[in-house]
Parts: C-alpha cells; structure tokens; sequence
C-alpha cells in the first residue's frame, strides 16, 4: 500500500535530483527544447531542470546502432505479443541467466558486460569451435581468454588450439552485442545494442549506442556518479514517470486505491518517422468504473509524450521491442509506476 508518508519521501528523492521547487510553474519550453514542449503540465515544480535534461538528452541518443546499419532488427516484437508473454511470464522469475546460450563479453569489472549475438566463432573452420560459447576480454581489443561447450563447461585444450592467425581471421564481419541483458516477461533486452566490423582483425567502423531505457531514466540519474548499469535507472524513472502524471491530474484526490497494469507501446505511421505512446490495459480483466477513469487519465497523459520519450528494447533474437510493462498504483497520496523489470 502507498502510504502519504512514503509518497512524501519519494516526492522529496525526485525534488532532490530535480534540484528546484516553484510553485504554479507552467512547462512551456522555447524552440531550442524540442518536442517537450507538448508537455502543459502545471504544479508544484520547476521544469527548467527537466528542459535541460531532454536537450541532453536528445543529444546522447541522437544516433543508435539503427542509424549505422539497418541489416538487422527489421522486426518488431508486435502488441498481441507483447501482451501474450506478459500473461504467460508476469510470475515467473527467472533462474537462468540471461547470458546463458551466447558468447559473452567482460570489461572492466563487471561494467560493461554483454552478450555477443554475432560472434566471430562463427567463422571458424572446425565445427566444435563454431559451437563453442566464447568468453571474450574486450579492453582496448577483443581477446578470446575461454571457450565453454553448450553445458557450460570450460573446454581449455580447444582454446589452446586456436591461433593467433586464426583468431584474426575468425575477426571478420559484424560483431553485435548487448550491454548488460536483462530477462523481461520472456525476451532478453537491452536498450544498449552495438555493432561492430572487422577486416583481417582490424576495426573498421563501430555503431554508436544508447545507455539509457527512456528519457525519465535519464532525468532521475545521477549524473556525477557512476552507479552501474541502465537497468539500475528503470525503477527512478517509471517513479518519476508517475510523479509527473500526479502533477498533471488531480483525479487521484478522491479516489479509493486502486492497481492495475498496463502495456506502454510506440506507435509508428506509414511512411513517416513520427511515433506518439499509448497504453492497453492488462489487468485487472473487468475494471470498476473508478479504474477505467484513472487508466484514461494515464493514458492521456502518455499520449501526450514526445517521440524518442523511449529507446528500443534490442532483444537477443535481433529484434526490437518498443513496449514497457508496468505496474500502477494509485491513491489519494498519488501515482506509484513500477517496471516490472524491477518486480
């Protein structure tokens, strides 16, 4: 249950990070903000802060892997199954990992670490290489420090039979990998996708990559300390995602409390690049009256978001996923959004 008390804590965290409060503050931002300005949210905060945070914004993830190649992920993950893995999977908690069946990579530490979706094995002239899992050290340059068979298993003499000449030859083509995976309602993501491309062991040509899940991550982070991975910012940003809808409703104030969960998803148009958000409800199956309302205020409030509000999901079956699942709470002390990333 969301109690006035916790509300109040978390309103005070985001105000923190916000850094400054006003009261009756329209968000009316000049041409150099963007799209944001289809914001109109009034009330208690100052939006300058959030203005800033979505140029930078918009400047870290102007270009993604998408814009470096269209060779892979031409499909998208639809609605229908979408919303069919969330029935199958919302109670279900992974055991396995995410890396599990994929050749993996290590940087420094454990920051960084990914799935290699493409991996240079392939290439290999013997077959119980090209089968084999490897495990890669990608500090500087791609070092190949161990081969597993598909139980896991370490295989330390096939290693020591691969060359340096055949290592270069294997570092050929596209590498693509994802940062740090994360299982959700089924699939394997990261918003973090990269492509590299190989001639004779050389580099030659590197995607750029997107490190943030959606704008209201990147706006609860803080920026001056280096805390982990993306997923780390999920839970902040849905928070603050619904911080905001509390402030630009007050259809909450006499409401008794109320959960439901919804499916946020982009919408695209034939051709055109425009995308807007809208939300399906997922649970419960019958709502009450009082449901209905608050799921339409949400509703309108996300409709109302920007385009690029929300990076793509890249999955390890080379596929994009433009959907969020969340959990809403609501009360009179507000609006609670959890990720069930975080659940």
């Amino acid at each position: 249950m969301v109690t006035r008390a916790w509300l109040l804590i978390l309103i005070v965290m985001v105000m923190s990070k916000i850094k400054y409060v006003a009261m009756l503050f329209t968000l009316l931002f000049t041409s150099t903000t963007g799209v944001f300005a289809q914001f109109s949210i009034q009330k208690a905060l100052r939006y300058d802060y959030l203005s800033e945070r979505w140029s930078d914004y918009q400047q870290e993830t102007k270009y993604g892997l998408l814009d470096f190649s269209r060779r892979y992920f031409k499909d998208t993950i639809s609605v229908a199954e979408m919303k069919e893995a969330f029935f199958k999977y919302k109670d279900v908690k992974f055991m396995a990992s995410p890396y599990e069946g994929f050749d993996s990579i290590m940087r420094l530490g454990s920051i960084g670490e990914g799935v290699m979706l493409l991996s240079p094995l392939r290439n290999h002239a013997r077959k119980e290489i090209r089968e084999s899992r490897g495990v890669w050290r990608w500090f500087g340059s791609p070092r190949l420090v161990n081969l597993l068979d598909k139980n896991g298993t370490p295989q330390e003499a096939l290693l020591k039979k691969i060359k340096d000449d055949e290592l270069k030859k294997m570092m050929n083509g596209e590498i693509i990998s994802l940062k740090s995976p994360r299982r959700y309602m089924g699939y394997v993501i990261s918003p973090a996708a990269s492509m590299e491309v190989y001639m004779d062991g050389k580099l030659i040509g590197r995607s750029p990559s997107v490190n943030y899940s959606d704008f209201f991550a990147y706006a609860n982070h803080y920026s001056n300390v280096l805390d982990g991975e993306w997923y780390h910012d999920v839970s902040g940003g849905a928070r603050l995602l619904g911080v905001l809808q509390g402030m630009n409703t007050m259809i909450h104030a006499k409401t008794s409390e109320k959960t439901f969960s919804v499916l946020l998803y982009a919408k695209t148009y034939p051709r055109s690049k425009r995308v807007t958000y809208t939300i399906d409800l997922l649970l419960p199956n019958n709502p009450d009256k009082e449901t209905e309302n608050l799921f339409m205020s949400l509703k309108d409030f996300v409709e109302s978001l920007p385009s690029k509000s929300f990076a793509p999901y890249y999955t390890t079956d080379l596929r994009l996923m433009t959907g969020r699942y969340y959990k809403v709470t609501v009360n009179k002390c507000g609006w609670l959004i959890q990720d069930y990333l975080d659940l």
